[in-house]
């Protein structure tokens, strides 16, 4: 009698389960709302207003990279990572701490919706969910940068034309970081009748093999020389693959001394920046150093390199093509990008380099961030804004103010600079420090 009993309830069971688990099943749509009930929520107008008071709010997208290149790009901020919903998880903790306020988002929302959701229950209890996401930031009319503008190239853009024989390869504007391949600065060649000029190594090995590959779509004459603008990673760290390839590195001799101080710590920063992308790479010293200029001839035309001071740091220099009145600026000049002003950099005397620059009368700049220009646009966005920024700091100082007063400076003259969030009062503050005990 039992045994009909529990078979009874048994055999209703299984001709039951389907509808139990079928009534038991979690719909996309009620998990969504679950979700919704459980994190942190932000919309366009909230984040809009976020990033105006905290510039330096991390953004992370959770699409994959072909999407955001066939979505129209990403959203314009200081702070902006990309890690693919697939990586999430196992990527985050290199680029947030776990109390540290942030912004998750997608295309429509929903995948990142339960990312925010998977990362609140991992511990990130400061994660936002910007429900609006990219496809809203969009359609509000808000900043977006492009993820790459050369998907073929590890380059940010394609090479650009610049003069017969002069070609650049113009940078991210921005930092540098996976996504551009660290080729956030200007790169370049110039072709002679025997060979050829490179201008910055490259942020990589990968980068300058990625340069090349460009330059033998243009010429198959052999790479000379490569000039670096100065020591930092992404004008010297692809050197090695050039040195491979036969190419003299040339450099101003501070560049030798940077490298060997800091070489290690330049590394470190870029291999953690490139990830994969570093492969290869490694400090390469250069083969000629100099002081003030040195002249090459790459056949029928001749290129100078010239340091004229101190400049935005110490070991800046640019090249110039006298007979054409060209010019590859390097961080002597910046143009479309505020310039960053660090602790080393000594305001006073980039303005004395500045002049000298002047005086060579250069038609065309290629400068160390920003497009292709001419002197009057680099003389505005840099020698101005230095000027601007000594002359009311100076006041400050005259008047016996403290350091307060120098982030009140009115800098809307320069607002149209990319980063002018991030920097302006970050550099008002740097100049009147250094200013302030200035000689």
């Amino acid at each position: 009698m039992y045994k009909k009993i529990i078979l009874s309830i048994l055999t209703c069971g299984l001709l039951h389960g389907v509808d139990i688990v079928k009534n038991d099943v979690l719909t996309s749509e009620k998990l969504m709302e679950n979700y919704k009930k459980d994190v942190k929520t932000i919309n366009t107008l909230e984040l809009s207003q976020l990033l105006k008071t905290n510039p330096n709010t991390k953004i992370i997208d959770v699409r994959i990279r072909a999407d955001i290149a066939k979505q129209g790009g990403y959203i314009k901020a200081n702070k902006v990572t990309n890690i693919s919903r697939d990586k999430l998880e196992f990527m985050i903790a290199d680029h947030v701490k776990a109390d540290e306020t942030f912004v998750v988002h997608c295309y429509t929302g929903n995948i990142s919706l339960l990312a925010a959701k998977h990362l609140k229950d991992m511990g990130y209890k400061n994660v936002l969910w910007y429900k609006d996401s990219f496809k809203g930031w969009k359609e509000a009319g808000l900043e977006t940068r492009n993820i790459d503008g050369y998907i073929e190239s590890m380059l940010f853009r394609p090479i650009e034309k610049v003069a017969d024989g002069v070609y650049a390869s113009i940078g991210e504007l921005g930092p540098g970081t996976y996504e551009n391949s660290g080729h956030n600065n200007n790169l370049g060649f110039v072709i002679g009748d025997e060979s050829v000029l490179v201008w910055n190594a490259g942020g990589s090995y990968l980068l300058a093999k990625a340069l090349h590959e460009e330059i033998k779509k243009i010429t198959n004459k052999p790479i000379k020389y490569v000039v670096l603008e100065n020591s930092q990673g992404h004008a010297s760290l692809g050197s090695g693959y050039w040195k491979e390839h036969g190419a003299i590195i040339v450099a101003q001799e501070i560049v030798q001394k940077e490298l060997i101080t800091d070489g290690k710590k330049i590394e470190e920063s870029a291999k953690k920046r490139l990830q994969d992308k570093y492969l290869g790479t490694s400090i390469v010293m250069p083969d000629i150093i100099f002081k003030d200029n040195y002249t090459m001839d790459l056949g029928n035309r001749i290129v100078e390199a010239k340091y004229f001071g101190y400049a935005h740091e110490k070991d800046d220099i640019i090249i110039w093509l006298p007979k054409e009145k060209i010019t590859f600026a390097g961080d002597l000049a910046f143009y479309q990008r505020m310039l960053p002003i660090f602790e080393i950099t000594e305001t006073k005397k980039w303005l004395l380099a500045w002049e000298k620059f002047e005086q060579l009368g250069a038609k065309i700049v290629i400068p160390g961030h920003g497009d292709v220009t001419d002197m009057n646009h680099v003389r505005h966005h840099t020698k101005d804004y230095l000027v601007h920024l000594r002359t009311e700091i100076g006041k400050i100082l005259e008047a016996g103010e403290g350091q307060e007063k120098a982030y009140l400076i009115d800098q809307s003259e320069f607002e149209d600079l990319d980063a002018f969030n991030l920097l302006a009062k970050l550099n008002a503050g740097m100049v009147f420090k250094l200013m302030e005990f200035e000689e």
